[in-house]
């Protein structure tokens, strides 16, 4: 079985990636990264600020060169944004880098969890179930080419993590 290299944590938004990743990270015992954050701080602007600026084929473009310098480094468990696979290039990058993680989450639960939520800049509070309905039907397919499938919509993030390691091939 080959080294889990990276870990590619994804999923739609809502799906617990960024609370999952620092966890997962610490257990494993390398770095965490979150590509939004990433793309926030190369850019100075906030994710809603670029898409308000610049619109999401230029936000797709920050993306794909962060996962790129991301997946140059040393392995690391990643936060991607819940659009990264919609680049084949980015699908081919997680795929030959390292192991990638999709974390499955009913959709009324992703509801729940976004409703407090102001800044997700495709999902409008108005039309959020929609829009992630719509999300997850465009990008599902490619979410299930991931390597490990976990359910990640009950129970605490530390037991979800400790099943993402369960499955993990040994490094």
């Amino acid at each position: 079985m080959k080294s889990p290299g990276h870990v590619w944590l994804l999923g739609l938004s809502g799906s617990g990636k960024s609370t999952l990743g620092p966890i997962l990270a610490r257990k494993l015992g390398i770095p965490f990264a979150d590509t939004d954050q990433l793309i926030s701080h190369a850019t100075g602007c906030s994710i809603s600020e670029i898409f308000l600026k610049e619109g999401e084929k230029e936000f797709r473009q920050h993306e794909a060169r962060v996962l790129a310098e991301v997946a140059a480094g040393k392995p690391s468990v990643i936060s991607c944004g819940g659009g990264i696979i919609l680049d084949p290039s980015n699908r081919k990058t997680m795929a030959r880098t390292g192991t990638r993680v999709y974390l499955q989450v009913a959709l009324p639960i992703l509801i729940a969890r976004l409703t407090p939520s102001a800044d997700r800049p495709l999902l409008p509070k108005n039309q959020r179930s929609v829009l992630l309905a719509r999300q997850l039907s465009e990008r599902e397919t490619w979410y299930a080419e991931s390597e490990i499938k976990i359910e990640a919509g009950s129970g605490t993030p530390e037991e979800t993590a400790c099943r993402i390691l369960d499955q993990l091939p040994p490094s």
